[in-house]
């Protein structure tokens, strides 16, 4: 499994209908999604690992198979559009449940 921990991938993620450009920057104990400024809406959105309930694939536009549903332990969704969503929710599932360990 490859760890993203200290990398970024591309991604766009759902903020009501918008779908935001930007990218997820993977950190020790947190994902961070940072948009891009030519958004109409920008800025960050954090999600810390201990709060995730759930991850699951989606379909983008209900056809596409692209997208990840983050799910948090208050039952807030998160949506992104991303390329390789296998392997993010791979390592999104391993390191949670490792570091739950812990």
């Amino acid at each position: 499994m490859k760890s993203y921990i200290g990398e970024s991938v591309s991604a766009n993620l759902f903020r009501g209908a918008e779908s935001v450009g930007g990218a997820i920057h993977f950190e020790e104990e947190r994902l961070v999604f940072k948009s891009h400024k030519v958004n109409i809406q920008t800025g960050e959105t954090e999600i810390l690992y201990k709060d995730i309930n759930s991850i699951d694939k989606t379909n983008t536009l209900g056809i596409i198979p692209n997208g990840m549903k983050i799910t948090l332990e208050n039952e807030e969704k998160y949506r992104f559009v991303l390329s390789n969503r296998e392997n993010v929710i791979e390592f999104l599932k391993v390191y949670k449940y490792k570091n739950k360990l812990h």
